[in-house]
């Protein structure tokens, strides 16, 4: 019996199920940073815009903790593909992360 992958990496990254599987991944990467830190950090995946108006373009991911915010943009293909997600975008947030946190 062979094994499907439930979302091989030639599927279409421009649905909605996608979107969200995206999001909640890199909500997990950069709560796990935060809690390396030791901080209670919000993150926010492009807010105020729908899902569904958020298949394309790029995404802006606002970092929160006290009364101070960092916004991060990123391209869609980037956001979507955790490899290039990874390499391009997660190295530079534990910096924003270190920024926010000794802000308080």
């Amino acid at each position: 019996m062979s094994r499907v992958d439930p979302m091989p990496s030639k599927a279409p990254k421009n649905n909605t199920y996608a979107y969200l599987a995206s999001c909640a991944r890199v909500e997990r990467q950069i709560a796990r940073l935060a809690q390396a830190r030791g901080i209670a950090l919000t993150v926010e995946i492009d807010p105020g815009r729908a899902s569904y108006a958020a298949l394309s373009g790029s995404h802006q991911i606002e970092l929160a903790y006290a009364h101070r915010k960092w916004i991060v943009a990123v391209d869609h293909d980037t956001f979507m593909d955790d490899e290039f997600f990874k390499t391009l975008v997660l190295h530079h947030l534990p910096a924003a992360i270190h920024d926010l946190a000794s802000a308080t």
